[in-house]
């Protein structure tokens, strides 16, 4: 691995979180919570129209940081406290990602609607808890989604990416390496349900305004080679028979996105060149612990993967001069010049506004609080 240069003290503006999101109701606030080696993170969804409240989506707990944001921005008014879990995901049952599943849902209660998992059974106590726990709540929603699955909650959607149903139907059969098990998953926000027509008929396209996330799990080159495939880029065509039916009107990328939640914490099986591309993301982040003594995450592969995505330079024979964070790719492990722990990343999104980035300041066996909130730290757009 190679260790991402720090970032500028004096890029960043202390600000407040919380009242830059009261302020800003339609705003998708994507917190990539620092956990060292592991993986743990909340969306917090827009306020919904009809319930006239934000809610909540939490990705994973490796540990049960997620319990902590999530009172914080209860105490604060950000969530209600009741009904504002639209759901719990697991990605897949590595102790890493589902260490504090069990306390987190616990802990959580009533407050949850809806729980996904993969469906791949892994003999850890970890896994036999959060089954438990999941087992015991008799009115909770729980799903195995597959590639291709469409979910909304309210005006926003989340499209299941992988795992391809072609690997689901081997889970346990012919056996798929875990990592490949990973639920990913885009969401996009505002998400229509239905075509959207303007008074003269004429179909309203809002994709190019939606604020989009993809959020990789671990999922590795087997699985995303099926996502690939599963979700192709739609290009236009120019032919007088398209046109008639009004067919390939626009280059569309499926895979498209603002945020890009690294996978498998850019492992060199984690993502591939093509994927980057396709992707695109304004910004690239990864959860990491810092040093990774024991995994050495992130590895030079993919970390060059993340670069050259962001800035060609591969057998240009051009030097690159630009540091990660320059190129918008953030690390969990990230410090400032001044040495402090630059610690959660949050990604702030609003269509038709530039997106921004805080950081919470915290270190890995650290609650998130609400002075963290109150005390954030925005990393200035230059």
């Amino acid at each position: 691995m190679s260790v991402p240069q720090r970032i500028p003290a004096d890029h960043f503006t202390a600000r407040d979180l919380v009242d830059e999101l009261e302020e800003r109701p339609d705003a998708l606030a994507h917190f990539v919570l620092n956990v060292g080696d592991g993986d743990a993170q909340v969306v917090l969804l827009p306020t919904d129209p009809v319930a006239e409240h934000r809610r909540a989506v939490v990705v994973d707990a490796g540990r049960d940081k997620p319990l902590s944001l999530i009172a914080a921005l209860t105490a604060e008014g950000s969530l209600p406290g009741v009904d504002d879990v639209a759901l719990v995901v697991a990605t897949h049952p590595h102790q890493d990602h589902i260490g504090a599943m069990a306390e987190v849902l616990a802990g959580l209660g009533d407050r949850v609607a809806e729980f996904w998992d993969p469906g791949y059974f892994h003999p850890i106590g970890a896994f036999h808890r959060m089954m438990a726990e999941v087992e015991r709540r008799t009115g909770l929603l729980y799903s195995h989604p597959a590639s291709g699955l469409s979910r909304w909650i309210g005006r926003t959607g989340i499209t299941v990416l992988s795992p391809s149903i072609h690997l689901r139907n081997r889970f346990d059969t012919y056996g798929v390496e875990i990592n490949d098990s990973s639920l990913s998953m885009r969401l996009q926000h505002p998400a229509a349900r239905v075509v959207t027509r303007d008074e003269a008929g004429n179909v309203v396209d809002k994709s190019s305004s939606e604020v989009s996330l993809v959020l990789g799990g671990d999922a590795q080159t087997l699985s995303w080679s099926y996502v690939l495939t599963d979700f192709p880029f739609l290009m236009k065509s120019n032919s007088a028979s398209s046109a008639a039916i009004a067919a390939a009107t626009g280059d569309v990328d499926l895979l498209q996105a603002d945020v890009f939640k690294v996978s498998h914490h850019a492992s060199k099986r984690g993502v591939n060149l093509e994927l980057m591309e396709r992707i695109r993301p304004w910004a690239s982040v990864v959860s990491c612990g810092p040093d990774s003594p024991r995994y050495h995450f992130p590895h030079d592969l993919a970390q060059e993967i993340l670069r050259e995505a962001r800035d060609p330079r591969a057998g240009s024979g051009g030097k690159r001069s630009e540091e990660d964070w320059e190129l918008r790719i953030y690390y969990t492990a990230d410090r400032d010049t001044d040495g402090r722990a630059l610690g959660t990343v949050v990604t702030v999104l609003e269509e038709g506004r530039r997106p921004q980035v805080w950081r919470l300041g915290d270190t890995p066996g650290r609650s998130v609080s609400v002075a963290a909130l109150r005390k954030a730290r925005r990393l200035d757009n230059r």
